[in-house]
C-alpha cells in the first residue's frame, strides 16, 4: 500500500505498512513520524532535553533532506528556464523506497533520461557560456545526490540504532 503523503516535490512518497507492523517502510517517513511522535526519544533518548540523542540527530538529518529538496527543486526550475535547451533536469522520486534524485532529461524528439555523460555531446552547439554552466550544474546535480543518499543512510542507521536498543523503563512514582 502507498503512503498516505504522496507529495511530489517533498519526500513523502513511498510504501508504507507493507510489512504489516504499521512501521513506514520508507526510513524517511519514518523519520518524520518518530520526530514529531517523538517515537524515538520514548526508546532511547534518556538525554532529551540536552540536546542530544536519536531525536536531535534524527530532526537534523529530516531538515537536512527537506533542504535539499528544496535546492533540487530551485535547480529544475533553473535548467527549465533557460531558453534553446534541448535538456533539462527533473526530479524524480522512488516509490518504492521514497528516493528523490535528479536526472537529465531530453526535452524534444525522444523525451529520454539522459546518462550524465551525455551532457557534453548534447550541449555541443551551445554558447560556451551555457556548456558551463551545464557542466556545473550537472556537477552540483550529482553532488546534492550523492548528500541525499547520505542523508538517508544516516537517517537508516539511526532507526536500527532505535529499533536494536531496549525501551528505557522507569518505575513510577505512585504517591
Amino acid at each position: 500500500m502507498k503512503g498516505s503523503c504522496v507529495k511530489k516535490g517533498e519526500v513523502f512518497k513511498g510504501r508504507v505498512d507493507q510489512d504489516g507492523s504499521g512501521e513506514a517502510v520508507n526510513n524517511v517517513i519514518w523519520a518524520r513520524q518518530a520526530s514529531v511522535n517523538q517515537d524515538c526519544q520514548n526508546r532511547v533518548d534518556v538525554k532529551a532535553l540536552t540536546g542530544r540523542g536519536t531525536l536531535a540527530n534524527l530532526r537534523h538529518e529530516v531538515a537536512k533532506i527537506d533542504e535539499l529538496v528544496s535546492k533540487m527543486n530551485e535547480i529544475v526550475q533553473m535548467t527549465k528556464s533557460i531558453p534553446g535547451l534541448g535538456i533539462y533536469l527533473v526530479l524524480h522520486q522512488r516509490t518504492s523506497s521514497g528516493y528523490v534524485f535528479l536526472r537529465w532529461r531530453e526535452r524534444l524528439g525522444s523525451n529520454r533520461h539522459l546518462n550524465w555523460d551525455d551532457v557534453p555531446d548534447l550541449t555541443r552547439g551551445q554558447p560556451p557560456e551555457v556548456r558551463k554552466w551545464c557542466q556545473d550544474t550537472s556537477a552540483y546535480a550529482q553532488e546534492l545526490n550523492a548528500m541525499h543518499l547520505r542523508s538517508r543512510e544516516a537517517i537508516k542507521g539511526i532507526r536500527k540504532q532505535v529499533q536494536q536498543r531496549d525501551p528505557h523503563l522507569f518505575q513510577r512514582n505512585i504517591f
